[in-house]
């Protein structure tokens, strides 16, 4: 829970699915706890009591200190903490139970509140994994559930997956203050089949505007590819080339966004799609 996350895993999936996994950390640390604080063989009210406030206290301080490992505090994460502890609590307090059957069953249930969240946003990841590669080089879906899963927008005002079924598209808008982008986790997908990407999108602005383009290869700080191409005003179709000097084998990350600047600009992406090389081969 301390530790510096690699570059990029604070936002998208992978930052969701480290929250959800307070759930069973703090679960445990409840219970390893409760045996530290016991000094007799059995469960007692007095070793629970103190290993659940300890827990409790231990979920918050952790908030407290991530901002100086390089993480960040959220209530969020301490809330998913508090379910484990609620869970790891149903653990310990299973052993002042006589009857086997009614054991059982709480013995399940806990398990159920420990490993439910964490498990259920895997089987998302996997369910979505499979919807995007049926319909790749199609690289937006906003007609299903999970169209927006591996998409996260900057800044992001409401979740990115709440944006894209609320609209039907997603929707970057910039200032002369701010810019705006669009991320899209690519899983280190090989893109050497393909040279271009292309826009289908809405451009809400006085004038014609630069849409950048940014590639992200082999790993989080390694090679970037970067390209552009200006959009008028209305709805257009871009294409957008990327240099070939290095070729995107392993692309970890794609972005599309709008540089703050004037004039001020809203842009609707209805689709993005990869384009193929001519010649259909890699470079």
């Amino acid at each position: 829970m301390l530790l510096p996350l690699p570059e990029g895993w604070s936002a998208g999936w992978r930052g969701e699915l480290i929250n959800h996994m307070h759930v069973p950390m703090m679960g445990i640390c409840c219970v390893a706890l409760e045996g530290l604080f016991r000094n007799t063989a059995a469960v007692n009210k007095r070793s629970l009591l103190s290993a659940v406030l300890s827990a409790i206290l231990l979920a918050a301080l952790i908030e407290i200190v991530q901002p100086w490992c390089h993480r960040t505090a959220d209530i969020g994460d301490f809330m998913w903490g508090v379910a484990g502890i609620v869970a790891g609590t149903l653990w310990i307090v299973t052993g002042m139970i006589h009857s086997m059957g009614l054991r059982v069953i709480a013995r399940l249930l806990a398990m159920l509140i420990l490993l439910s969240p964490p498990l259920v946003l895997t089987a998302q990841v996997l369910m979505a994994k499979q919807a995007a590669d049926r319909q790749f080089p199609v690289l937006t879906d906003f007609t299903g559930e999970l169209g927006g899963f591996f998409w996260s927008l900057e800044p992001e005002e409401d979740s990115s997956s709440g944006q894209i079924s609320r609209h039907g598209h997603m929707i970057l808008e910039r200032t002369a203050q701010r810019a705006a982008s669009a991320h899209l986790d690519a899983r280190g997908r090989d893109w050497t089949s393909f040279d271009s990407l292309e826009i289908d999108g809405t451009l809400e602005a006085s004038e014609a505007v630069e849409v950048g383009l940014r590639l992200d290869l082999n790993n989080e700080v390694g090679p970037r590819l970067r390209a552009g191409a200006w959009m008028m005003p209305g709805h257009h179709r871009i294409q957008i080339q990327w240099p070939s000097t290095d070729p995107p084998r392993h692309v970890h990350q794609l972005v599309v966004f709008l540089a703050a600047g004037k004039p001020a600009a809203s842009l609707h992406i209805h689709q993005l799609r990869l384009v193929p090389r001519e010649d259909g081969s890699p470079p």
